[in-house]
Parts: structure tokens; sequence; C-alpha cells
């Protein structure tokens, strides 16, 4: 049988390379600002109408292009910056595919206005759905302005994966704050239609424009990071310990100027964040790894969100000890003899020790104990577990049984004023007392979001709330549902906010805290999901749960306690946070007895 085999047509081809390279108005956006980043512009300004959908422009100041260039320029694989294969291996530009152009005319109607000087005449290239473009004289200043409309109009099989106006408007967000903060020495701005989302002026170093990203959601400036390992660099700025987020929205992580997704540098990060922090919250960061072209291959992917490392260990390791130094201030990365830990490990091998001194409180108790010394019984106690209070508690309060998740338990005392400790009938029970407290917050604030039954209290003083770009875009759109909340959110202008009134006893100091965490966590949410009334209210009920809780370090007294656990008792789920941690541990009479050599 003949006949089956055909040559695609040109514009077919067209749209199958834009399907590569244009995903969504983000992709085209991020092709179109990198090709001005590679011109050497000093001011890019991006706008955006429908989340890109309708229209999206790009105007920078670069180089421009002679009318000649600017023709070629939609010619597909024309390009100014690869020459022959082995250029390929030493890429210095944001990008070199010639596709992008032609691929972003094929599925929209893009026009080009260019000039490479400041005579103010250029050159108008008009191309429209794979139509032969239409080159004519324009007036324009020296640089390149690129309009992109009505995208996968003529693909309405691509259009209709497209997501809400919304999502869209954050994903080209992200992608320009990613550039961003790629380059801090060109200036940045976003509009989408009347909104400023981003203003950012030229400024010297990543710390300062990762401060002007985060603005006010990272109050105090972030740490430096500085780490070289194996010939490569990691350079850049993490936010402090004690400012966290409770998602990954505000971490950024660039290979040689570009922004990668990696599975072994995220798990490196992974690691240093829940080593140092100890929690399920996450560090905002703009980290900047330096290697040479050929330890990395660029081209594994067709949009260059993906590399592939010649030595995955040594950026593992570089990633690692390079975040955690930076976090703990240089005390993180203790080099370890290899004897020290009984042998099989080398003299370049590293481990995270917490505290100052590179011990554990129990450690030192076990070196100062361990040799049968004669300290007493009290003296031990207090080495071992300082924090515990056996008799903080009344005989009355402890001899008397409280309601728990696990039945009657006696309490006996608070450990470091931050877990509850008692016996029960078939043991020993900690109780961590933040998030049972949390548990039980939850669980009311979703009653009564459930039944629209949560009212509202005017703040005497309005509190002013700078938005982040991703914050200001999820506002626009969450006031109904913020609303019935109990937050009363009006625009100012921009990124402003103002907040009149929140859920009632919300304390003034939580407002602003719990509102970003409402944000970050409806951001987090995949994208469709944010639209579900049910997993919003989810959201909303634990982040105000979280910010109004019994912290840790806060002495209870034996009737606070007692409430507490019958709270606890009551809920539906007692056994985990809304984030998923244990609330409750228990440890039987077995179990204790074999630990302490009375059981085989």
């Amino acid at each position: 049988m003949s006949g089956l085999v055909r040559v695609l047509s040109e514009a077919l081809v067209d749209q199958i390379a834009a399907g590569e390279v244009v995903e969504r108005p983000a992709s085209a956006v991020k092709e179109l600002v990198e090709n001005a980043l590679d011109a050497g512009a000093r001011r890019i300004s991006v706008d955006v109408e429908s989340g890109g959908v309708a229209r999206l422009e790009v105007v920078d100041d670069g180089s421009g292009m002679s009318p000649e260039d600017a023709r070629l320029a939609l010619e597909r694989h024309a390009t100014s910056k690869i020459r022959t294969f082995q250029d390929l291996t030493s890429i210095g530009t944001m990008g070199f595919r010639g596709e992008a152009l032609p691929s972003i005319a094929s599925v929209s109607r893009l026009v080009l206005t260019t000039s490479p000087d400041e005579s103010g005449l250029g050159t108008e290239v008009v191309a429209e759905r794979s139509a032969p473009p239409r080159v004519s004289p324009a007036r324009h200043p020296k640089g390149t302005r690129v309009v992109v409309e009505d995208l996968f109009g003529n693909v309405p099989a691509r259009r209709k994966f497209l997501k809400s106006a919304e999502a869209e408007l954050r994903a080209v967000v992200k992608a320009v704050t990613a550039l961003a903060l790629s380059r801090p020495d060109v200036a940045f701005t976003l509009r989408a239609g009347p909104r400023l989302l981003l203003d950012l002026p030229a400024v010297d170093g990543v710390a300062a424009r990762f401060r002007e990203v985060l603005g006010l959601a990272a109050p105090a400036p972030p740490c430096d990071v500085d780490f070289a390992f194996s010939g490569m660099t990691l350079t850049g700025a993490v936010t402090r310990p004690d400012t966290t987020f409770p998602s990954r929205a505000h971490q950024w992580f660039f290979v040689n100027g570009r922004t990668i997704r990696d599975a072994t540098v995220a798990h490196a990060i992974a690691l240093a964040t829940r080593e140092v922090l100890r929690s399920d919250r996450h560090a905002g960061f703009a980290l900047f790894l330096t290697c040479a072209p050929d330890l990395c291959d660029v081209n594994v992917h067709p949009q260059k969100l993906e590399v592939r490392f010649r030595d995955p260990a040594s950026v593992h390791a570089l990633v690692h000890r390079g975040l955690v130094g930076a976090l703990t201030g240089g005390k993180g990365a203790v080099a370890v003899e290899g004897e020290a830990l009984g042998g099989g490990r080398g003299r370049d091998s590293y481990e995270w020790v917490p505290g100052q001194g590179g011990r554990s409180a129990l450690g030192e108790g076990a070196v100062r104990y361990g040799a049968g010394g004669g300290a007493g019984a009290g003296t031990l106690l207090e080495a071992i577990a300082p924090g515990l209070s056996p008799s903080s508690y009344s005989e009355e309060i402890s001899s008397s049984l409280s309601s728990s998740p696990l039945g009657p338990i006696r309490l006996l005392g608070q450990y470091r004023d931050s877990f509850l400790v008692a016996e029960g009938e078939e043991g020993l029970v900690l109780i961590d007392q933040h998030v049972a407290h949390e548990r039980v917050r939850y669980e009311r604030f979703l009653e009564r979001l459930e039944t629209s039954e949560v009212s509202s209290q005017s703040l005497l003083t309005p509190v002013t709330f700078e938005a982040t770009p991703d914050e200001a875009t999820l506002l626009s759109r969450s006031d109904d549902f913020l609303a019935e909340a109990g937050f009363v959110v009006s625009e100012l202008s921009g990124r402003t906010f103002l907040v009149s009134a929140t859920p009632p006893e919300m304390p003034v100091s939580s407002v602003l805290p719990a509102l970003r965490d409402t944000l970050a966590r409806l951001a987090a949410l995949p994208e469709g999901s944010a639209s579900s009334p049910v997993l919003r209210r989810e959201v909303l009920a634990a982040s105000l749960a979280c910010r109004g809780a019994i912290t840790v370090n806060h002495r209870l007294a034996p009737a606070e306690a007692a409430r507490l656990l019958a709270d606890l008792a009551a809920c539906r789920d007692p056994w985990t946070c809304p984030h998923g941690r244990p609330i409750l541990l228990s440890f039987s009479h077995e179990e204790l007895e074999r630990r302490f050599g009375r059981r085989g």
C-alpha cells in the first residue's frame, strides 16, 4: 500500500513546533523576555490582558533589529545565537531556538516593531496564523516591541486546555518574576490591564532584588548564600529561619542563569530546610548554581526548564551544604572524621549537628553520667529533661482523670512548656499542645464556614497589606471567599490592599500572617482545584486555626490543659493536625519496660 507517508504542511509543522515551545501565555512571555535580555535590554515591560490569552506585549530597549534581521526573525530555524554544533555545548545566552517567534506567530496574530538605533526609523513585521509575514517601515525608538493577540485562536483544541484567566496570569507573574530575579541589573515592570503587579528598578545584587520581590512577606533581610564545591558555586539569598512560608511558592533555583527543575536539587533543598527548620514550613530563596557549560546539558527540555548534570552527587552536596551553611550562619556544616563514626566515611564527609557546640543536651548528659559519676537523681533528671516540671500540677489535678482521645488519662505535668505529659491505662502519653489546639480550632472554624456562621470584627485601625504579585492576583478574585470568612479587604492601588475587618477573636498581630498563609495555601493547590468551595474552606480554616493556636513555650494551667484535652477528644479527627502532623504519641507499659531491660 502506498500513499500513507506524506510531508506535513509548513503551517502544521509550525503549529507542532509551537506546541513544544508555547504551552500557554506564560511560555510566550518567557521566550520574548529572554530574547529581550539576549538583546542587551536594560528595561523590559510586560503587559497582559485576560491572562495573556487575549493580548500580551513585551517592550524592551535592547539592540533592536535591522529590516532584514526583523524579517528573518520570523523564519523557522533562524537565530543569531549559534553557528556550529559545538555552540550547543557552550550556550551563553538565555535561548537560541529559532522556532520561538514563528511558532508563536503560527498560533496567534504577532506584530513585531523594532529599530536598531536612535534615529526613530524602524521596521514592523505582521505575521498572522502562519501567513507570510508583511514587512513595512515604521516609527519606533531603539529596541523591540512584540504584541501577541488571540493566542491559540486558530487551535481551539489547544485553547480549551488553558486554565482560567487568573491561573494564566499567575503563571505569567511567576515567569516574569523568575526572569527578574535572574537579572537584578535590569528593570522590569508587569501590568495586568490597569494593575501594576511588578515594578522592579535595576538594583545591585540578588539579595536586593529578592527583597523587592517578597516585599513585606519577608520583613528581615535575607541571608547571603556563597558556597563552592567541586568546581561549582552556589550563590544567592535565603530567608532567615524565622521567616518561613506554608508552601514552596517563594523558591527559585537557577543554573547558569536559567530557572530549572531538577529532582537532585529538589531533594537537596528539602533535606537542608528540613534539617534546619525542623517543621513542615519552607524557606524562601533565590539560588544560583554556576558551573562550566560542559558540566550540565540544557538541551533536554524544549523550554530549558530541566537540565542534566554530569555529576549529580556533587550538585546535591553543593546545594545541601551551601543552604545549611547559610541558614545556620555557617555553623551547620561540621566536618566529621571517618574514625569518629567508626570508620567507613572519608574526611570530606559532612553531617548536620544541631546546637552551637555540636552536641545535643541529651548527648552531653550521656557523657557526663555514662561513666558512673556521682550525680544525684535530681541533677540527672534535670540534665536529661530540663523542661519537665512534675510538681507543676497540683496533687488534686494529677490524681484526677481527664478526657482524651485515648480515654481517661492522668495529667502529670508539662515538658518544656510545649508538651503535655500524661499517664493512660495503656502507658505514657505525650501531647503536642500547639497542634492539639490547632486541630480544635480548625474543626470549629470549618464548621462555622460550612454553616456560614462566621462574622466579622471591625478593626479600629485598618491594616495595610502590601501583597506580592502572586498574592495580588489571588486577592483580586477572592473577595467573596474572604468575606465569607470574615475578612473585609479592599484594593487601594496596584499591590496595596486595606484590611478593615477580620474573623472574630483574631489578634491584630495575626491578621497579615493569617491572610498570607491563606493565599499561599490557595496558590499551592493544583490548578483548577482552587475554585472548589470545599477545598477553599479547608485552606482558610487551616490558616486561621494555626495563627491563633496556643504556641510552644507557653505555660498552661492544669485546668487549661484538661480543657484542651477534652476539646480534642470531641474532634472528628483528634490524631493529626490539619497539616498531617501527629498530635499524640503513646508508649505502652510493655515498650517502656522493654527499653529499660525489664522484659526480654
